[in-house]
């Protein structure tokens, strides 16, 4: 057949397989679940409105097989095998990419760096998902039988200069989905439908071409209001009662706060059947500073970290981490109390760089980052995917307290949650049918493990009084809904040496949503530490700040204070939505706002917008 005929079809199918692709893709996310037909709703218009993003990596591999073709006249058999080869690693791609939103809620695009040069990342995903990636290896196999396009070979000069401009012009106009060059994957949330409809449109593969070819460009996510709207002088307005100008506190004892890895608040005080997932944490809680809701600063570890030690917002669905803010001077409370003669150390259970976690901690003023390969024989301790089991890990952190003098600020990123395995003779509490209870199950134990450090730290011999923190770096697993992926659960707890000083606040519940940022801006307070740059408030003395908590997934954002949270996306102005967060927690039921939704939608916009703005200055 001709050549354009042969561009034609090759296009066209390509296009298909793509559309096939993501909707597969779909259905392995549960966007869509034949036995729920609700997940179908509204979803027809951004599904199709992805044919852009299929569109724009088809002619990718167009150029890449068309074109090279004309350049080095292929013959048929070696224009076949880069056909298979290129489609292989198509598929590859949008299966990683699936795999990655499976874990983390979101496409991998910006983070397709950390995924390929951190150790254990990808190596742990071949590990997890082999299963998945060998089907997607078959399909890739099965496809390329039957999508070898043909065609006569291109004769003479001319001719094949002018065929290779065409393909260099129609690879570039598709490309750029006739709008931009190239298209930006976050113009699938044009596709309307919420972050879901961002998610259902957008082509894994595309995200991460983009994301490679792209380069480490700015993370900063450009977020545009109109003229009227001062932004910056609503924002400073708020921001007057933020951030601890004077500490109230001189707590100068031993600091011990846990990260525990993926814990979802949804599994607070949660039962099943007459058995509770975290009976530890529960009975701990009850006695302990603790809040109605707490909310993650992200999806990952550094993420999360970040959000708490240094008190700040992370770029909206981005780590500060290997993006050109990443070396950039933030205050941070480990900082603050090395400069008043703690010695710190962190541990984790996987790789210390691991998502560049031992790098961040690092920099925000650990002295000393730990990861599973500081250890002693740490390849002869049972282990999961990622690395060592908590029991092991709060044992070797333990044994390195005793080489440390006091005050001591410990941080712990717990590991056993990070795969869903049990050690060898732990019976699942909850069954191992599928991942959900295997995910209970795991993090059950995990809390088993838990008190056990709880109680060698209470039998330890402490010089001076302790403070406990616990609070998840992030969820995972158990999301159903935004809300639910970034509700985690969080207390503090004071411990006295002689066991009956006052301690310096009181162990009550303290109602209303707070974040990540408020637990650093608690300690700083409590440690006598100001902090005028940090955007949390206080735990211990929340009524002097301004009321507010923020998230933020996949263009979506949900601004809470008091009873109510505010819903938006930070590309329609004005089209916000009110919600009774404590009595709809999936946001499925809007209400009439208060009369004044309008500035607090202005004031979460505000937020969104400004402490990026105080990010990237």
């Amino acid at each position: 057949m001709s050549f354009l005929i042969s561009s034609g079809r090759y296009i066209l199918r390509l296009v298909i397989f793509g559309m096939v692709l993501r909707a597969v893709v779909a259905l392995y996310l549960n966007l869509w679940d034949f036995s729920v037909p609700a997940s179908f709703d509204n979803t027809l218009g951004p599904f199709l409105y992805g044919w852009h993003f299929d569109l724009a990596i088809t002619a990718f591999l167009y150029l890449l097989l068309y074109g090279s073709s004309l350049l080095f006249s292929f013959s048929e058999k070696t224009f076949s095998r880069l056909n298979s080869l290129l489609l292989f690693c198509y598929t590859i791609l949008i299966t990683t990419d699936a795999i990655y939103a499976k874990e983390s809620g979101r496409h991998i695009s910006y983070e397709v760096y950390n995924l390929f040069t951190i150790q254990g990342s990808l190596g742990n995903l071949l590990k997890l998902y082999w299963l998945q990636l060998l089907f997607a290896f078959l399909g890739a196999s099965f496809v390329g039988r039957f999508f070898t396009p043909r065609y006569k070979p291109v004769q003479g000069i001319v001719k094949r200069t002018l065929a290779l401009l065409f393909v260099l012009v129609i690879s570039l106009v598709f490309a750029r989905g006739f709008e931009g060059i190239p298209q930006d994957p976050s113009w699938a949330y044009r596709a309307g439908g919420g972050s879901k409809g961002a998610t259902l449109a957008l082509n894994g593969a595309y995200g991460i071409v983009w994301a490679a070819f792209a380069g480490k460009k700015s993370s900063k996510e450009n977020i545009e209001v109109p003229l009227h709207v001062k932004s910056l002088d609503i924002f400073n307005e708020w921001r007057v009662r933020r951030g601890i100008e004077k500490a109230v506190g001189n707590f100068d004892g031993n600091i011990v706060i846990v990260f525990m890895e993926g814990w979802p608040g949804v599994y607070v005080d949660k039962k099943v059947g007459e058995e509770e997932v975290l009976p530890f944490f529960n009975s701990l809680r009850a006695e302990s500073l603790r809040v109605d809701l707490m909310l993650a600063g992200g999806h990952r570890t550094t993420e999360g970290l970040f959000a708490t030690l240094c008190s700040l917002p992370n770029p909206p669905g981005k780590s500060i981490m290997f993006t050109e803010i990443e070396n950039k001077d933030f205050k941070c409370f480990p900082q603050f109390l090395e400069r008043k003669g703690y010695s710190s150390a962190f541990f984790q259970g996987s790789d210390q760089y691991t998502s560049g976690v031992g790098l961040l901690v690092l920099k925000t003023g650990f002295q000393n980052s730990y990861g599973k390969r500081e250890i002693p024989d740490w390849t002869m301790i049972e282990q999961n995917a990622w690395g060592v089991f908590d029991q092991d890990l709060y044992k070797f952190a333990t044994q390195k307290m005793d080489t440390m003098t006091e005050p001591m600020l410990i941080g712990i990123n717990t590991n056993t949650t990070h795969d869903l395995a049990l050690p060898k003779g732990v019976r699942p509490a909850f069954g191992e049918e599928n991942n959900q209870s295997m995910h209970l199950s795991v993090t059950h134990h995990a809390d088993k493990e838990l008190r056990g450090f709880y109680e060698t730290l209470k039998k330890r011999s402490w010089k001076k009084d302790w403070l406990f923190v616990l609070v998840s770096d992030h969820t995972s697993f158990a999301a159903n809904g935004i809300f639910e992926h970034y509700s985690i659960p969080f207390l503090m707890k004071y411990h006295s040496v002689g066991g009956n000083r006052k301690p310096p606040f009181e162990h009550k519940l303290i109602h209303g949503a707070f974040s990540q940022n408020d637990v650093g801006a608690t300690i700083a307070d409590l440690t006598g530490n100001a902090a005028p740059e940090f955007l949390g408030r206080s735990l211990l003395r929340p009524q002097e700040f301004s009321t507010g908590a923020n998230l933020f997934h996949l263009g979506t954002s949900v601004w809470f204070e008091g009873e109510w949270a505010v819903v938006f996306n930070i590309r329609d102005y004005g089209n916000y939505k009110c919600y009774h967060w404590q009595n709809d927690m999936l946001f499925h039921y809007p209400l009439p706002c208060p009369t004044d939704g309008e500035q607090m939608y202005l004031r979460g916009l505000s937020y969104l917008k400004e402490s990026q703005e105080l990010l990237f200055k």
